[in-house]
């Protein structure tokens, strides 16, 4: 050890070192270190070797982290504010949407296959374009509908 002192710096041989990106341990190991520090103050020395700790970056003197719940408050309430100020239009959106994804049932669906047109106006001229579609596809050409003419009829 002493002959390790001669040629080291007393500041980096008590210290890990990094060589090429690896870490190895210090010259002088703890043992040692404490041996010498006790023979500076039994021979009147000040030991000035040891590295000032800087107290308030340790993790007990942060403020505790917490929960999240706690944390994110702010953000929550913000959020919900903000989702309740369209919330009537929303909900009537979704369900308008149900409403109308629902097969009907019952009475609806007796009148929705005997005359759809009464419950959904563009169903009628669905059917009717679905109709001819059918038909061209065959090689049929749609019969066009005749007018009714007024003055045929006497009343």
């Amino acid at each position: 050890m002493w002959l390790r002192l001669s040629y080291l710096s007393f500041r980096s041989c008590f210290n890990k070192k990094m060589v090429n990106g690896r870490f190895f341990g210090p010259d002088i190991s703890g043992r040692y270190k404490g041996l010498l520090r006790k023979q500076f103050y039994f021979h009147g020395l000040p030991w000035i070797y040891d590295q000032p700790k800087n107290r308030e970056l340790s993790p007990y003197h942060r403020k505790p982290k917490g929960h999240k719940r706690e944390r994110t408050r702010e953000q929550r309430i913000e959020k919900i504010k903000k989702n309740l100020m369209n919330y009537a239009e929303e909900e009537f959106k979704f369900r308008q949407e149900r409403l109308n994804k629902r097969p009907p049932g019952g009475l609806d669906m007796i009148v929705q296959k005997m005359i759809p047109s009464w419950i959904h106006p563009k169903t009628a001229a669905q059917l009717q374009s679905t109709k001819q579609l059918l038909l061209m596809k065959r090689g049929r050409q749609p019969k066009q509908e005749e007018e009714y003419k007024t003055d045929q009829y006497e009343f």
